[in-house]
């Protein structure tokens, strides 16, 4: 008979939850430490609530759970996630207007001395 325990390699870390913090977690383990790493997830992706797919029927891609907007001014940071995926980049403009002039939103001094 054989014993389960001598066959299987157990992880030298659990992690639950494939989110962007277990993915890093993980990752930053097995490049800095070489852990053994078993992710669970409840979802059958990973990614978290920033998980995308593509749609088959139009080709659109389908943010499943909302829009997931990633936005840091640190280079670190900003080099460390381009490792692993490629950006839209996307700038977020709200306008509003009044008696048919268009003011840019959030109301900052710019827009108070547009409107007076």
């Amino acid at each position: 008979m054989m014993d389960l325990n001598e066959s299987f390699e157990y992880p030298d870390l659990v992690i639950v939850g494939a989110g962007l913090f277990g993915l890093t977690v993980a990752q930053q383990a097995v490049e800095h430490a070489g852990a053994r790493v078993h992710i669970i997830d409840v979802r059958d992706h990973i990614g978290g609530n920033a998980y995308s797919y593509m749609d088959e029927e139009t080709g659109a891609e389908i943010h499943k759970y909302g829009a997931h907007l990633f936005h840091t001014s640190n280079k670190r940071v900003w080099d460390y996630v381009n490792r692993f995926t490629s950006f839209t980049n996307y700038v977020h403009r709200v306008y509003a207007t009044h008696d048919g002039e268009v003011y840019p939103l959030p109301i900052n001094l710019g827009t108070i001395n547009q409107f007076f």
